[in-house]
């Protein structure tokens, strides 16, 4: 049934639903709204979701292997470095669509996405994060949500970015998201609060720490395939992440 057999398509104040307020779609908010729209028509969105057991992960923060002298290093950064190592590795997630030809790029960029006070979003990039130690991500993290907080980022903070991250699970009860791709990037990758589980260890049921994700991809640049075996190999990384951060050093 289309919109128009179920209604007569006229908006809804002109339906005689009483309007509260009214907020005109200017400025950042306008750009944003177009943005998005242009996303959804354009791409050919696909979603792939997994549940990955963050236990190792906390136990290597709470043991300490992430500190870095006069920096806060929170899982979030460490995830943004697990992630770009895991795009090396999958280079179709990290290519674009230009002039009739998929183009695969070499730098690894990564945005992160951010509410702003106004409520509006914006994605500061961290550029060639497969090449940062995770304390040289967390400085920069930092910068970019200053600035961000301070409506101060420049154009130079937001361009280039060649994948996007969002941690939906600041946000209390929200496991899963199903994020639309940023064009003209390839993919977006969505994380979920961390919650405990059941979990089966060695053929024992115990209690884990499961953090829900979910990758939106555009199904014109890669398939359900690669994309399902890069979340496998990004769990893989989480799973045995103390051996994987020994081996990048």
């Amino acid at each position: 049934m289309t919109c128009e057999a179920r209604s007569d398509g006229r908006a809804l104040s002109r339906q005689g639903i009483p309007v509260s307020k009214s907020v005109p779609l200017t400025g950042m908010k306008k750009a944003i709204a177009e943005h998005m729209s242009n996303c959804h028509q354009q791409v050919a969105s696909v979603s792939v979701f997994a549940d990955f057991n963050v236990d190792a992960l906390i136990a290597a923060r709470n043991q300490g292997r992430f500190e870095v002298e006069g920096v806060k290093v929170t899982l979030t950064h460490v995830l943004i470095r697990l992630v770009a190592d895991t795009l090396r590795k999958f280079p179709l997630l990290n290519a674009s669509i230009e002039d009739g030809a998929i183009q695969v790029l070499d730098d690894i960029n990564i945005g992160m996405a951010a509410a702003l006070p106004d409520g509006n979003l914006i994605v500061p990039v961290i550029r060639n994060a497969d090449r940062l130690s995770i304390g040289e991500i967390a400085v920069e993290a930092r910068r970019l949500a200053g600035l961000a907080a301070d409506g101060k980022l420049g154009l130079a903070d937001i361009r280039g970015g060649t994948f996007t991250l969002t941690n939906v699970g600041m946000v209390r009860g929200t496991l899963w998201q199903t994020p639309l791709v940023n064009l003209p990037q390839a993919g977006i990758l969505a994380l979920g609060r961390i919650r405990e589980a059941p979990v089966v260890r060695n053929g024992q049921l115990a209690v884990g720490s499961l953090m829900g994700a979910s990758l939106s991809f555009d199904h014109r640049i890669i398939n359900g395939f690669p994309a399902s075996q890069f979340m496998e190999a990004l769990g893989d990384a989480i799973d045995n992440v103390a051996a994987h951060m020994e081996a990048k050093k």
